[in-house]
């Protein structure tokens, strides 16, 4: 009974090693390679489809499976020569995965027996390329508003084309760092720091020119406004003038009487502000202070000379001081 049961067990153990010896899965994001005997039936061998999959046991049928999903390759810090003769050091990487579009996988297959070892193989190549692509621009085309790195980015993607030959897919090349040796760093300083210097020479001069240009027209335009106003007070004068001609013929009916206006107008305006005179009382408009004046037949009081008499030898008392100020305001000795 014992032995029986050992049969039994030995039995299912071994229909379970066989059933499992000739099934196999693939999933979603992987591609196998199915060989028979050692030898690949061209595309037939490829399984794309995930699933669960059947096979011929033990050592007849070989399954072997690949990772369909992106791969990083980085590369370290390398020294890249521009056209311009500047030194750089760039470190990349590229993003890359199985081909997956017609024989790609069979040949990843019989290039490279896992992923890994294809990502360690293609490293060299991709350094070269790297080189190759970066090499074709100019230090300045690498950086600054107007960088072309995209370009060189796709430069070196083309120049890694050539791996699809072995069932690499390249999908992304990145430049992730640029560094400049400091010969180099200083080198690109003295170029920027001459560029900058046009560059605010330029901007100097053009700023000169637009200000010349608005001193020239505001010049035009005061020019003009003052042609305008010396017309406009040309015409005021001349219609003055025209109105005082009017009134100088009413004053040459009464001669004195405008002479009389006029010495009160002289005096108002002389005592109109803080104003010490030292002049003889019988110079005209001063006479009119001096009560004793003489008078014309209309009774207008006349200046005994009109010229001050400094040395007081008019008949009049010799000479005035006074100390005149505007009405309501307080002199220096008042309290």
């Amino acid at each position: 009974m014992t032995k029986s049961l050992a049969i039994i067990i030995g039995l299912i153990l071994l229909a379970a090693l066989m059933l499992f010896s000739m099934t196999y899965t693939v999933n979603f994001h992987e591609v196998a390679i199915k060989t028979r005997f050692g030898q690949v039936d061209g595309e037939n061998s490829i399984v794309r489809t995930p699933g669960l999959k059947f096979r011929l046991p033990l050592f007849m049928d070989k399954v072997t499976t690949f990772d369909t999903r992106l791969q990083l390759r980085e590369n370290p810090l390398e020294t890249v020569q521009t056209t311009d003769g500047q030194q750089v050091v760039v470190r990349a990487y590229l993003m890359w995965k199985v081909r997956e579009d017609g024989d790609g996988p069979l040949k990843f297959f019989e290039s490279y027996s896992t992923v890994e070892e294809a990502n360690a193989a293609i490293g060299d190549q991709f350094k070269t390329a790297m080189r190759s692509g970066l090499s074709r621009f100019a230090f300045d085309d690498l950086i600054g508003d107007n960088s072309r790195l995209a370009e060189a980015e796709a430069a070196i993607t083309n120049e890694m084309a050539s791996v699809r030959s072995k069932g690499i897919e390249p999908v992304n090349v990145g430049v992730t760092q640029l560094v400049l040796p400091p010969r180099t760093a200083q080198a690109v300083l003295d170029r920027m720091k001459a560029g900058r210097t046009v560059l605010s020479e330029t901007e100097r001069f053009k700023g000169q020119a637009e200000a010349s240009a608005l001193q020239n027209r505001a010049k035009a335009q005061a020019d003009k406004i003052r042609a305008f106003a010396d017309q406009r007070a040309a015409e005021i004068r001349a219609e003055g003038e025209q109105d005082a001609a009017k009134y100088y013929a009413l004053m040459s009916e009464a001669q004195d009487l405008a002479v009389f206006l006029q010495w009160l107008d002289a005096l108002k305006t002389s005592l109109s502000q803080y104003t010490t005179v030292v002049l003889p009382s019988s110079f005209a408009p001063l006479h009119l202070l001096n009560l004793d004046s003489a008078t014309d037949r209309h009774g207008i009081p006349q200046p005994a000379t009109t010229q001050p008499d400094i040395a007081g030898t008019s008949g009049t008392p010799a000479g005035m001081s006074m100390n005149t100020q505007p009405s309501g305001a307080k002199g220096p000795n008042d309290g």
